[in-house]
């Protein structure tokens, strides 16, 4: 969706975040929409109790908090940068919209982004009310192998147990000893602590 011609007419600025920094705090509004050029992030939400819930990763070449600024409304989460570093298109909101409104195809392409974004969403919400742990493991893996080229291939899963506990809202140690079974049963494979699935 981001081309030389968007970033011209909307007067879009590149910016650059290290590792940990945080780009977007929960609870805060903005008048500028980012995408996401270079690196990875990732957005997440804490509880009253401060247990961190990490809603998703935001990967290169896609939007991320599009929804608070096109509503106006405040982000639902944080989001941090996981990668060394990350290279963040920032788009102000006026121009953003006046170019979508002059480009009826690119307008559509967005839409479509921001409905299979929500439709993850629901999608994500359903597997941790109804799923049991193994089967909510398996929905976050199966959701980041579907974002990889070839999803049929046996793949190094890059999360840590701490960061699969914070997507499916199981506790550690509920994520080891299935991960242990899981493997088993031959689902998946550890080599060096390592999960491979």
């Amino acid at each position: 969706m981001v081309d030389e011609k968007l970033i011209l007419e909307t007067k879009a600025e590149i910016k650059k975040a290290k590792k940990e920094e945080r780009i977007l705090c929960e609870g805060e509004c903005s008048q500028y929409f980012h995408f996401l050029l270079e690196g990875e992030l990732s957005v997440f939400n804490y509880s009253d109790d401060g247990k961190e819930f990490l809603q998703h990763k935001v990967k290169e070449g896609n939007f991320f908090g599009e929804p608070a600024v096109l509503l106006e409304k405040s982000f639902p989460g944080s989001v941090e940068v996981d990668s060394e570093m990350a290279k963040i298109l920032k788009i102000k909101r006026e121009n953003f919209i006046n170019y979508l409104m002059k480009n009826p195809e690119k307008l559509l392409e967005f839409t479509k982004s921001v409905a299979e974004k929500a439709l993850r969403g629901s999608q994500s919400i359903k597997s941790i009310v109804f799923l049991n742990p193994e089967d909510r493991i398996l929905s976050q893996l199966n959701e980041y192998k579907s974002s990889l080229e070839n999803p049929t291939e046996v793949v190094l899963i890059p999360f840590t147990r701490k960061e699969i506990s914070n997507m499916t809202g199981l506790r550690i140690e509920t994520i080891i000893r299935t991960i242990k079974k899981m493997e088993k049963e031959k689902k998946l494979t550890i080599k060096n602590g390592k999960v491979y699935y």
